[in-house]
């Protein structure tokens, strides 16, 4: 999928010196119902002058009232970065222009709320220089089937097809565990619990909330999948339940970072039950922490950036497992930044 855009001057007149190759990622297209699934766009500089202040977003007549996200046919569109605006397109160093002959990364995570199999047509505008330029629509995919079991990768997010008679043998002969969320609204520390049939895993504290350690709206979702990834001991290729949370900041508020999205993803080893990795995210880097433990222990740092003195943002951070492995930023489409290579 692919279009090229023509960059509109402040006259409003067309200059064909400012071209952009638009085009969808990984397949990332492909979405299954009631998961969260990343949708990974790139923008091409063709044109022989700098490009600043790229930004993607929903139309606003496509925008909640009340939260910073689109919402298209009941398909969710959320992006993180804490830009209101939309997605801005940034790359390592948090550089916002784009040189010429240059490609830059766009995220966006997608959530439908219903199963159904369909197709939904996502119109994103595209503004260079805070002035519109053109819409790219997006033919966003949608199946109710098995194959939204298997494990993606955030930051490279094309399916692995060649786990589906895999993960069908799992689901056939094990069943999917049963995956509970317990949020405890304490007086001064907030208190997330992930259970997996019936036994604690993991325990997240911190800035949960909307706003710097407010402990009301609280929005988070869970997925459940089957990876295939090293154990952290032996080194030999097993196969995982993947239980990766979702933390949401779309309320708007002053000590907020909105929007923002973060993930924490358990890899539970199945005869142990034990977490023997934890994935996830600091400043568009993936990070992975190794076990085994038998419960992950996670605080959400409610912190701020020097540019940003008075915003809560949020990293978390595993402070029972050992950092073991810090990807490339993610902002580099020249890079795969994953930290656990599935096969």
């Amino acid at each position: 999928m692919e279009i090229r855009l023509t960059y509109m001057s402040s006259l409003q007149e067309e200059s064909t010196d400012h071209p952009l190759e638009i085009k969808v990622e990984d397949e990332s297209n492909l979405t299954f119902p009631k998961r969260v699934s990343t949708l990974k766009i790139s923008l091409l500089n063709h044109s022989s002058e700098l490009l600043k202040s790229i930004y993607l977003t929903p139309p606003s007549y496509l925008r909640d009232e009340k939260q910073v996200l689109g919402l298209v046919k009941g398909l969710q569109v959320i992006w993180g970065g804490g830009n209101p605006k939309g997605c801005y397109i940034m790359l390592p160093g948090d550089r916002d222009v784009l040189k010429p002959k240059e490609r830059g990364v766009a995220y966006f995570l997608l959530y439908y709320p219903y199963r159904a199999s369909g197709s939904i047509k996502l119109p994103l505008e595209i503004y260079v220089n805070n002035l519109y330029v053109g819409t790219f629509n997006v033919d966003i995919t949608l199946h109710a089937d098995v194959r939204g079991f298997i494990y993606r990768p955030r930051y490279c997010p094309r399916l692995n097809n060649g786990m589906l008679e895999l993960v069908k043998k799992i689901l056939r002969d094990q069943g999917i565990p049963d995956v509970e969320i317990y949020v405890w609204k304490t007086l001064f520390m907030p208190k997330v619990q992930i259970i997996l049939d019936g036994v604690e895993i993991a325990t997240i504290v911190g800035d949960v909330g909307s706003g710097f350690r407010h402990f009301s709206k609280i929005r988070l979702h869970r997925d459940i999948f089957i990876g295939y990834a090293p154990d952290p001991i032996t080194k030999d290729k097993r196969w995982y339940w993947v239980v990766r949370v979702w933390f949401f900041w779309l309320d708007k508020s002053i000590f907020d970072e909105v929007p923002d999205a973060e993930r924490v993803e358990l890899w539970i080893n199945p005869d142990t039950n034990k977490v023997d990795w934890l994935v996830t995210d600091k400043h568009w880097r993936e990070v992975a922490y190794r076990g085994p433990v038998d419960n992950a222990k996670v605080k959400i740092e409610g912190g701020s950036r020097t540019y940003m003195p008075l915003r809560s943002y949020h990293p978390p951070v595993v402070t029972n497992m050992p950092r073991v492995c810090v990807s490339e930023d993610s902002r580099d489409p020249r890079v795969s930044a994953r930290t656990i290579y599935i096969t």
